[in-house]
């Protein structure tokens, strides 16, 4: 008999986040993992793996680099597959693929059914947006046009229609020495200015550069509000793009730690449906907040030089929030996650044994 197995291509996992919800099932693990480092050649590392019930096995592992680091890579696929069944046990995992038709449109029928659970397992497209690499690109961006357009200027020299005209050009101006007629001199001459403006308007870069003020507000708001952060949206309903699920990726949790690898394998905009399941942070209300902190002070007129003093220090921390949230994205009807993990699914079959 055939069974359905899920295969995970995962490329991102907060193991502390994950080993901390397994040990509220366990009663807390009864060893932390360590992670042993060496710098000699040709050793043998070892390290024990106290995850309950996931692995518990000294692992060796040869090496001969000059620095090697044995981390606890192994049992992630395991305890994200133990902990997503447990949450899912308890009735505390939202899972959107099963639980809401893939046509959906309404995003108040999505948040519906989301309701107050608090984890939540979503799949669909997806945008990857590194705003480091941005502020990068960003740094070097009208050098990057002023080379492009250099390319394609020299490009042009080399193609075929412009030594043509090149060629016509010279031509014309040979004929012209041997005119005598004063007319048909000045028709050549004009024919020339005509064909070296044709060279002229060939030779015209296409790219123009972006005035610097703007580059450099870009840069300035990306080192002020974002200068790490990486954006993960799922788009998990085709006919519903207005609902996201938003998250932020932390660096260090990456599986890959080399990130652009993983950008020049699925690109910034993945053409294959991946997945994220997390925690829930934030669930905007079309209306906006439902609680104001400076309420209190709404109702006394009279205050203190004290708590004037706090009103108006916490009038600029509100300011700030609300330019803060114009880069969290956090907004009606996205739903906002704590990513424990991201990964791309397979569905395939195994023989169950036993069965028949």
């Amino acid at each position: 008999m055939m069974g359905d197995l899920a295969i995970r291509d995962l490329i991102y996992f907060d193991f502390n986040k994950a080993a901390s919800i397994w040990s509220q099932f366990e009663g807390g693990l009864r060893e932390r993992i360590s992670v042993t480092e060496d710098k000699a050649k040709d050793h043998i590392a070892g390290a024990r793996l106290g995850i309950p019930n996931i692995v518990e096995a000294k692992l060796g592992a040869e090496y001969t680099d000059s620095t090697s680091v044995m981390e606890s890579k192994l049992p992630h696929h395991d305890l994200l597959n133990r902990i997503e069944e447990q949450l899912s046990q308890l009735g505390l995992v939202v899972n959107l693929g099963e639980q809401v038709d893939s046509t959906e449109s309404s995003p108040e029928t999505i948040r519906a059914i989301i309701g107050n659970k608090p984890y939540l397992l979503a799949g669909g497209w997806s945008v990857i947006e590194d705003y480091r690499r941005i502020r990068s690109i960003t740094g070097e961006f009208n050098k990057l046009l002023k080379y492009i357009s250099q390319c394609n200027l020299e490009a042009i020299k080399q193609s075929p229609e412009y030594a043509k005209i090149q060629r016509h050009v010279e031509e014309v101006r040979q004929q012209i020495k041997q005119i005598m007629d004063k007319n048909q001199k000045s028709n050549a001459k004009a024919q020339v200015q005509s064909l070296e403006s044709e060279l002229k308007q060939m030779m015209t870069p296409q790219l123009s550069s972006v005035d610097q003020w703007l580059l450099d507000g870009i840069q300035l708001w990306i080192n002020t509000f974002m200068p790490n952060r990486i954006n993960f949206r799922i788009y998990p309903f085709e006919s519903c793009p207005s609902f996201q699920v938003i998250c932020n990726l932390k660096r260090e949790c990456f599986v890959d730690q080399d990130l652009e690898h993983l950008l020049y394998g699925y690109g910034n905009r993945p053409n294959v449906p991946m997945a994220v399941f997390g925690l829930i942070t934030s669930i905007p209300a079309e209306t906006g907040h439902h609680f104001d902190p400076m309420t209190e002070f709404q109702s006394n007129t009279i205050l203190s030089e004290k708590i004037s003093f706090e009103k108006a220090f916490r009038q600029v921390f509100g300011a700030m929030d609300e330019l803060e949230d114009w880069m969290r994205y956090s907004r009606y009807p996205n739903v906002t996650v704590h990513p424990i993990a991201v990964f791309r699914q397979f569905q395939g079959f195994k023989e169950i044994e036993g069965a028949g």
